[in-house]
């Protein structure tokens, strides 16, 4: 699934030819189109924003591409001049941000523009929204702002059941450096079953059934482990140590 927008902020009357400048051998002059040269009465500059998000069912990610332009007059002519091309890859359901730009401390900071951009995707096969927000600024003052969303439809997503006889005993701990999180290994799948059932349930509630058959609830897949396993985290430590006591086969008390 791909999402194109395009949005346009601009405060300026101006006309727009698309028309190809002749050859010259001097620098052209540049000029941005700031109220000086469009009329006192115009409050700002006129900027164009483009994005494109996709779902890459396969991977697991989203990516967004973005392309971000302002109006400047060269030899007399309007023409939009590309001034930053943000692109940003991520995991649904785990929104991302990034930023272009000179730093605060930078001498040119305040003469040049710079872009924040903030996006997001819904979990897979999960209702909700999809998200793409671009600030632009010169130096701290406000440029231009778009933002789009668009509600994403899902059928939603059945809780994922690991039972304790696909899991490999030896393989299972808890991550000393990540809370509540327990790590382990399946028998007899394939790396391409294990990323296919990470990439479908990533954000997904986990019930681990024992060989009893009972369930125990209260973990969130997030990822693959070593390409032949998943990555589970429950709220507490206490609850990550008592499932991987039972995956290994432990019976805790």
């Amino acid at each position: 699934m791909k999402i194109l927008f395009t949005s346009i902020m601009t405060a300026c009357v101006v006309a727009f030819t698309a028309l190809a400048d002749p050859p010259s051998t001097e620098e052209p002059e540049i000029i941005t189109l700031d109220p000086a040269h469009v009329g006192a009465g115009a409050p700002g500059l006129a900027y164009s924003t483009e994005a494109t998000l996709s779902l890459q069912k396969e991977e697991g990610t989203c990516k967004a591409v973005l392309q971000v332009s302002k109006l400047v007059e060269q030899r007399g002519k309007v023409r939009w001049q590309l001034i930053s091309q943000p692109r940003l890859q991520f995991a649904p359901g785990s929104p991302a941000s990034l930023y272009a730009g000179f730093s605060p401390s930078n001498p040119n900071y305040t003469n040049e523009e710079n872009v924040s951009v903030d996006v997001s995707w819904p979990y897979p096969n999960e209702r909700g929204v999809a998200l793409c927000a671009v600030i632009v600024k010169r130096g701290d003052n406000l440029v231009s702002q778009s933002k789009f969303q668009l509600l994403v439809e899902g059928p939603g997503r059945a809780p994922l059941i690991v039972e304790a006889k696909d899991v490999d005993p030896k393989s299972v701990r808890v991550d000393e450096k990540l809370k509540g999180f327990v790590l382990l290994e399946f028998l007899g799948k394939t790396k391409a079953e294990v990323k296919k059932m990470s990439v479908e349930n990533y954000g997904n509630k986990v019930h681990f059934r024992d060989l009893e058959g009972k369930l125990t609830e209260g973990a969130l897949s997030l990822g693959t482990y070593k390409e032949m396993g998943l990555s589970l985290q429950y709220q507490t430590e206490d609850e990550a140590r008592h499932v991987a006591s039972l995956l290994r086969g432990e019976n805790p008390q």
